[in-house]
């Protein structure tokens, strides 16, 4: 076994006239070649062979197969071909050795159809079919990253390195490096297509991967946005800053429901009796541009409680109305669709009520934060106590349509400030009432799961109204909400004393 440079080429012709090329390590040897094919291209009346260096350089590794049988594979470089040599023979001491002849007829482009016919038909893991939106994601990540560096490789010149220099050096739609997470995405996304061509018995091994199954050339993915939890006076002052979608979002921020499941809900999904509850079953997902209704995220069906706050206002929602109608339609009467709600309802009213505290801070020109949010403290009841004392109102140290106007009548404010303090009027605010950082509308599910959380600390009732798999996933998810009680346990070690 071995692995040798080949930088020169001997270009000759057959008696047939076809024009034929053997490549060599060394220029002599290459030379030698060509001498004797020179005498007898003369004798036989044909083409002179010519000697060239090769551009890029060539190189060549060669092993013995299971039989006994010479093999050589080339690549563009050293690092692959050593990959290479290194794979072919740990497969075959191990006796799990593929011919990669097995796998040079069939490129990256031949195995990408097979493996998304897969995935359409019985999914990754083999037990039920991808959703149309997962696979619209890898469609995506195929034809935008992929396919332009691997569409027509074979399979047989796949290396290690290959795939990590790909990863590494991976560039975006826009044309420049794209970023951890996309690169991440795409090159585990790789890997599990020639996975896939392991099990076909198409490759021996996966060579995306070392000898112990691991990729240390996949950047870090960046864990995104941190999660936004809103406590229940948060959630009531978003909900009504929502208008018409109050009950929307109060709805979705008690019970955790994801975007496409709350939208696909009908009428008939609700059980308003003694103990209320609300069925999920179906989800709508968005594939390319069209609402598709198909299974929830989790493949499974679940119940969720309804706290009793929500049922009085459920009641008048749902008056009247057949149990095929949608619960939260669009003002068509459509199911709605994210990015229209967030753009016309939601954005707004995240932002008028995230930033309600600082707001009366601006008015009154003062400052008080904590942990870099404004708060409703000491500093700010003493001045507001003095101005609503100045100002004649009732109700002093609250803020509520009274105060919110005769702030908005301050001379030296700014026409912006004052639209928004008018549209604050339906807003309370309570001495110890804090901003917060504004919510996407997944934190609503988020802030679900922190609120049952603070009131049971039943795992398992949580991951059943989550639709999370096992607790595990609930846990892994929502650790950092238990770090209370990870000090309180130690803290509890003293009360063993006797």
């Amino acid at each position: 076994m071995g692995i040798r440079k080949l930088d020169w080429a001997v270009t000759y012709s057959a008696v047939s006239g076809k024009r034929l090329r053997h490549e060599y390590d060394t220029e002599a040897r290459a030379r030698e070649f060509a001498a004797r094919q020179t005498t007898r291209s003369r004798d036989l009346h044909l083409e002179a062979p010519v000697v060239t260096r090769l551009k890029p350089r060539r190189w060549e590794a060669g092993y013995q197969d299971p039989q006994g049988k010479w093999k050589t594979h080339r690549f563009a470089t050293k690092d692959e071909a050593a990959e290479f040599l290194r794979d072919q023979t740990r497969t075959v001491r191990a006796g799990t050795y593929i011919d990669p002849k097995s796998a040079a007829g069939m490129t990256v482009a031949d195995l990408h159809e097979l493996w998304l016919e897969r995935i359409k038909s019985v999914g990754a893991s083999g037990r039920r079919p991808a959703t149309p939106k997962t696979v619209q994601g890898y469609e995506w990540l195929y034809s935008r990253l992929i396919r332009p560096y691997w569409w027509d490789y074979p399979l047989s010149s796949v290396t290690y390195a290959g795939v990590a220099r790909w990863t590494q050096t991976m560039k975006g739609v826009d044309g420049r490096t794209a970023s951890s997470d996309t690169r991440a995405r795409a090159s585990k996304q790789f890997s599990r297509m020639l996975d896939y061509a392991v099990g076909l018995r198409v490759l021996g091994t996966n060579p995306a991967k070392d000898a112990i199954g691991g990729r240390d050339y996949v950047p870090q993915m960046n864990n995104g946005r941190e999660a936004v939890y809103l406590t229940r006076a948060q959630l009531e002052r978003l909900a009504l800053c929502a208008g018409r979608y109050g009950l929307l979002v109060r709805f979705t921020g008690l019970t955790g429901l994801r975007w496409g499941e709350v939208t696909a809900l009908v009428v008939g999904d609700l059980d308003l009796g003694e103990r209320p509850y609300v069925s999920v079953s179906k989800a709508y997902s968005e594939v390319d541009g069209r609402l598709v209704l198909g299974e929830t995220k989790g493949h499974a069906a679940r119940e969720v409680p309804l706290p009793a706050s929500l049922v009085g206002n459920l009641l008048a929602l749902v008056e009247g109305k057949p149990a095929q109608a949608l619960l939260f339609p669009s003002s068509q009467g459509l199911p709605m669709r994210n990015s229209n709600f967030t753009r016309r309802y939601y954005e707004p009213a995240r932002r008028l009520a995230s930033s309600s505290v600082s707001r009366v801070q601006d008015a009154l020109g003062i400052t008080e934060t904590r942990r870099g949010l404004a708060v409703f403290g000491d500093v700010t009841l003493a001045a507001l106590v003095g101005f609503q004392y100045d100002c004649g109102l009732s109700n002093l140290g609250a803020i509520g349509p009274e105060t919110w106007k005769a702030l908005a009548s301050e001379s030296g404010i700014s026409d912006e400030q004052r639209d928004l303090l008018l549209r604050s009027s339906e807003i309370r605010l309570d001495f110890g009432d804090m901003d917060f950082r504004p919510p996407v509308f997944h934190d609503l599910r988020h802030t679900a799961v922190s609120l049952y959380l603070s009131v049971t600390k039943n795992v398992k009732h949580v991951q059943r109204i989550a639709g999370h798999k096992d607790g595990t996933t609930t846990i892994n998810t929502y650790g950092e909400l238990f770090d209370d009680d990870f000090f309180k346990a130690a803290a509890g070690l003293d009360s063993l004393l006797p």
